[in-house]
């Protein structure tokens, strides 16, 4: 089965992430990667644990994770925007944003040609990759984890003519000192190591989903009245804990374009919800819907678990302010119809339950097609397979300055 195959039948990952290292010996030393663990593959770089990519493995350690850009809707579009920012030349989401002209350049109208080797140039062409057609249009985030970073980029945001659209949010993080920044506090998690990466955040969502669906005689599409079978058709359920607002994904994602002052959109941003009138996340919706519909034994395992009161993790989305989604899909990602049901969580009578299946601390790495390609340590035989704690992680390489 090929990469895109199994992307398709896989639950959009729990995180995914672009970064930008930078060394802290010889700071002109810069490293562009992704990955869906930034702690992990940060102390890979650093050699604190296996892996890392060859162009890390120097003198230059210790490396720095000084900025991620993060919501990804898919493994594939976080390779994309990895590519692109690595090869800001040959990227056709890239060309020129105004006249080519020393004159337009100077004022900030254009990206610098061929790979960036500054942080300046990294930043320049990361600003003109979120304006970009395609990427514009993505639910995602840039956060910054160095002070001095955040401070260039403001710089060069407030010189360059073009705006970032204001969906894409920018979070001051780290060492940005936080009192300069009001109305980031809630969105700031200290450090790379405090960034989660599991599926925990949407346990409770999970839950809710499962339980409101699992009796669909009454259920009712929120938006056009009709009956809903959550077997048959492709069924979104508020985020919101204290609403049961439930609606056909195309009726509702329709009402949310409708409401969008951007107009040409075809995946929504966020949009009020028909039952509790709050602001909803499409892309924690879409992440809910496929995991619901592509997390199989997985989702099964946390149901029982959170039956049992046995999950570790159990963070819910907040109920006064707008639910922050980690991923978003594109039309035509999902199948056309659903297969099979969501046992009810106190089905006594439901076999399965007897069969518990184990869910592995990091069980959700695997259904995230990881864009740092998992190969066996190069020095040793191929035939030698790496123990869970010795995977060696090694994401596209990127010219680092030096």
């Amino acid at each position: 089965m090929s990469d895109v195959d199994v992307a398709h039948t896989k639950p959009i990952p729990a995180f995914y992430c672009c970064y930008l290292l930078r060394s802290t010996v010889r700071q002109t030393s810069l490293y562009i990667g992704s990955t869906p663990h930034p702690s992990r593959r940060l102390a890979q770089h650093n050699g604190v644990s296996k892996g890392g990519a060859r162009k890390t493995a120097n003198d230059k350690r210790p490396w720095e994770m000084v900025l991620i850009v993060e919501s990804f809707t898919s493994r594939t579009a976080a390779l994309q925007f990895e590519w692109a920012w690595q090869k800001p030349g040959k990227s056709r989401h890239l060309g020129l944003l105004d006249d080519d002209t020393e004159s337009a350049r100077g004022k900030g109208k254009t990206r610098p040609r061929g790979p960036a080797r500054s942080l300046k140039g990294h930043l320049e062409n990361l600003h003109a990759l979120l304006r970009s057609t395609y990427f514009s249009s993505l639910p995602l985030s840039v956060r910054f984890f160095a002070d001095d970073v955040h401070q260039l980029w403001r710089v060069w945001s407030d010189r360059v003519d073009g705006v970032i659209p204001e969906h894409i949010k920018v979070i001051p993080d780290g060492s940005c000192v936080e009192d300069q920044y009001p109305g980031v506090e809630h969105a700031r998690v200290g450090g790379v190591d405090r960034i989660q990466v599991d599926y925990g955040k949407i346990y409770n969502y999970l839950e809710k989903a499962a339980f409101q669906l699992d009796d669909p005689e009454n259920l009712q599409c929120k938006v056009c009245q009709t009956p809903i079978a959550p077997k048959e058709e492709l069924v979104v359920v508020c985020p919101q804990m204290r609403c049961y607002c439930v609606s056909h994904l195309l009726c509702l994602s329709a009402r949310f374009l409708d409401s969008a002052k951007e107009r040409g959109r075809l995946v929504p941003i966020s949009g009020k919800c028909p039952g509790c009138h709050k602001t909803a996340q499409w892309s924690l919706m879409m992440q809910e819907l496929s995991f619901r519909t592509r997390g199989g034994k997985e989702l099964q395992a946390i149901l029982r678990k959170r039956r049992r009161g046995d999950c570790r993790t159990d963070i819910a989305p907040r109920e006064d302010t707008d639910d922050v989604g980690t991923a978003a899909a594109e039309y035509g990602d999902f199948p056309v119809s659903v297969g099979g049901s969501i046992k009810g969580l106190n089905n006594a009578s439901d076999k399965s339950t007897h069969d518990d299946i184990p869910l592995e601390d990091d069980w959700y790495e695997s259904l995230a097609l990881e864009s740092d390609n998992e190969v066996d340590d190069r020095s040793k035989s191929h035939s030698t397979v790496p123990t869970r704690a010795e995977i060696v992680i090694e994401d596209s390489d990127c010219d680092s300055t030096g």
